[in-house]
Formats: C-alpha cells, sequence, structure tokens
C-alpha cells in the first residue's frame, strides 16, 4: 500500500501549472490539494491544506527569500520544500535557504518532477544534475582562487614566465636568480598548485591567465 503525498503548488506560469498537474495526475500516489500564483495567498493555503510538499516557484512575485520560507515552515513544520527554478535566472544563493530540500528547473522531464517529489517527501535532498554541476563548478573555481591568493608575487611572476613558455635559464637572466633559486620557486608552485610537471602548471597558469 503506497504512502498518499498531498502537494500544493505556488507557480506564476499558467502553462506550468497545468503541466504540473497533468504529470501529478499521472501517479496514483500523488495529489494535488490546492495552486495559486499568488504568494500572499499562499501561508493561508498552506496553513488550511497542511501539505506534505509544498512546490514553489522561485519567481513567483511578491515572494521574499528566505523570509517566505521560515515563514511558511514556521507554521506547517511538516511540509517539504521543493523549489521550481527558471535556469536562466538560478542563483546558487539558494541552496543555503534553510527549509528547501531541493530544486529542478521548469524545463525537465516530468518523470524528474516525480522523482524529486518522492525523494524531498521522505526528508532528502533533491538538486536538478545542472545544479549540481554548477555547484561543482563553484567550488571550483572558489579553490582556485584560493591557490592563487597563496603565491608570492615573485611565485605568480615564474609561474607567468613559465606559461610563456620560457625555461629556467631566461627566468633566471630576467630576475636576477640563480638557477638553483628558480628551481626552488617552481618546486613550491608545483606543491601550491597540485601539479606534477611544468606542462600542468602550464595550463593552469593560462586557464587562469
Amino acid at each position: 500500500m503506497y504512502k498518499i503525498i498531498r502537494v500544493l503548488l505556488a507557480e506564476k506560469n499558467s502553462l506550468v501549472r497545468v503541466g504540473v498537474r497533468a504529470t501529478l495526475n499521472i501517479e496514483e500516489d500523488l495529489i494535488l490539494v490546492g495552486e495559486t500564483n499568488d504568494a500572499f495567498k499562499l501561508p493561508e493555503l498552506n496553513l488550511k491544506l497542511q501539505p506534505d510538499l509544498l512546490i514553489i516557484d522561485l519567481d513567483l512575485p511578491s515572494l521574499t527569500l528566505p523570509q517566505s520560507i521560515v515563514d511558511l515552515r514556521k507554521f506547517c513544520p511538516y511540509s517539504q520544500v521543493l523549489a521550481l527554478a527558471s535556469s536562466d535566472k538560478f542563483d546558487l544563493s539558494i541552496l543555503k535557504i534553510g527549509g528547501i530540500k531541493g530544486c529542478i528547473f521548469k524545463s525537465e522531464e516530468p518523470q524528474t518532477l516525480i522523482s524529486a517529489i518522492r525523494t524531498v517527501v521522505k526528508g532528502n535532498t533533491w538538486y536538478s544534475q545542472k545544479i549540481i554541476d554548477k555547484l561543482i563548478q563553484q567550488k571550483i573555481d572558489e579553490q582556485n582562487e584560493n591557490v592563487e591568493a597563496t603565491l608570492t608575487k615573485r611565485e605568480q611572476q615564474v609561474i607567468g614566465m613559465i606559461a610563456q613558455g620560457w625555461d629556467n635559464a631566461r627566468i633566471s637572466a630576467e630576475l636576477s636568480l640563480a638557477q638553483q633559486t628558480v628551481r626552488n620557486y617552481m618546486s613550491r608552485i608545483y606543491t601550491k598548485l597540485a601539479v606534477s610537471s611544468r606542462s600542468e602548471a602550464i595550463i593552469w597558469a593560462i586557464k587562469h591567465s
């Protein structure tokens, strides 16, 4: 025997609401108990219907994040929240809002929405692959920025010259350093960049201008 999942939908676009409604109607365990396109009506509906899941459009007019989510959760603490986002407007800061257990794009396949609903209702998280990829890339960029910040001014000079294809002798002459000193700089640079060869260091330097 399956558990009925009661869903409240808050979405500004009528076509999206029709699509979500049609998707839920196909599934025997999913019931759409209410819907609205008005953020002001949402708290009253949420309190009255006490849904298992609130699907909320992040572009809903008059929706104030994160306070709106805090207020909704305050009166319906057992309702989980799944966010709907427009792929061209998604801001990764949504991941920091407490109470939102998942987020998918409106352009995704119906089955993705079904999977997200069933996952989030159980208290687990669900994020679209594009969101996960974007988050991973952000973390990589942050790590690279942190690495770059740890390079001394001299080390930045050396890596810049390496990126231009200069050999140790030319770097040594340009910076008035002994070649062994240049090699020492390169060793420290390799360690900080987590690379093991000159070619890898060049690739890193080119990527980071």
